[in-house]
């Protein structure tokens, strides 16, 4: 029978055999685009050690991994202490950390203007600003003007991300982009019949279901209105989303429209509960049979793992169709 364990670091320090008989519960929340990863952990308290001498301090880094004995562990990431939490009766503290990589200037406002440069050179730019590694491949799509007014780094990025479609994250100190069609293509990493899942939760909104979108844009060299579309090849009946957007060139706005009509067409979304699982992390695709219209390939946007004294390891995932 498999036997759910954690490790845990702080400071560099495993301290995993001290707290083993304290922790109640931990939780880590993988999440793939524009948020921090969260990691939270529950210590009975009766012995009022976590309100005196071992109390953490904010911004220490914690380093947890979760998985089953003599198995390979999920590496949650390292966390910078963000918030300590009390609750009695009985004493339990709670520490909550987010991803290191999440700084305080990133959450920042700042008003910068970029002019004539590619998305690459602008994500690089906001990368090189905070000591950040970009990691990813991005398309040489060049800008010509962008301005960010008074807007979060964090905020600004994630946007621009979603506008060229790409989903955009920062991780142990790197600042990653993906492309969306590219994970979302890529095959299942483990496939689920109904009787593995322990619930299921699914809709379809079929109300967001585009045959295409038209994205628009004023070229002041031509002196005239240009237009491109991206098509849904699989609907057959549908409303074009149209969208009037600034943009440098047909290619620009071609990258604009297929992100659109990705983020569009939602197709079936929802959410599943399984026992643990170390192997579902965000962005991965899994594939879940057996349940009729509902079967097929679809794309974890979040992946939630809970290690409970009492219920043990359960993973929890938000996806969606691709």
């Amino acid at each position: 029978m498999l036997r759910p364990i954690f490790e845990l670091f702080y400071e560099q320090k495993n301290i995993t055999q001290d707290v083993s008989p304290y922790v109640t519960s931990i939780e880590y929340t993988d999440v793939e685009h524009g948020e921090s990863d969260e990691l939270q952990i529950s210590f009975e308290d009766s012995e009022k050690l976590w309100q005196d001498a071992w109390i953490p301090t904010k911004g220490d880094c914690l380093r947890a991994y979760i998985g089953y004995e003599a198995e390979k562990l999920l590496n949650c990431g390292q966390f910078e202490i963000d918030e300590l939490e009390y609750d009695t009766p009985p004493d339990v503290v709670t520490v909550k950390g987010l991803a290191t990589g999440i700084k305080k200037p990133l959450r920042q406002k700042n008003s910068v203007g970029y002019e004539n440069k590619t998305l690459k050179q602008i994500a690089k730019e906001i990368a090189d600003r905070h000591g950040y590694t970009l990691v990813g491949e991005i398309a040489d799509v060049r800008v010509d003007r962008i301005t960010q007014h008074q807007e979060r780094d964090l905020t600004f990025l994630t946007k621009l991300a979603e506008q060229y479609g790409y989903i955009f994250k920062i991780a142990e100190n790197n600042l990653v982009f993906y492309d969306v069609q590219q994970l979302k293509g890529a095959k299942p990493l483990q496939i689920f019949y109904k009787s593995d899942l322990s619930h299921i939760n699914l809709r379809e909104k079929t109300s967001q279901k585009y045959k295409a979108v038209q994205v628009s844009y004023y070229d002041a060299k031509k002196k005239k209105t240009v237009r491109a579309t991206a098509r849904n090849e699989n609907v057959a009946k549908g409303d074009t989303l149209k969208i009037n957007v600034r943009c440098s060139s047909k290619k620009q706005a071609i990258i604009q429209a297929n992100a659109a009509l990705n983020t569009a067409d939602t197709k079936i979304e929802g959410s599943i509960e399984l026992m643990g699982n170390p192997y579902l992390i965000a962005g991965s695709n899994i594939e879940l049979k057996g349940i009729g219209h509902f079967s097929g390939k679809y794309h974890i946007k979040q992946a939630r793992h809970v290690l409970d004294r009492n219920s043990g390891y359960k993973t929890y995932c938000e996806v969606v169709s691709c």
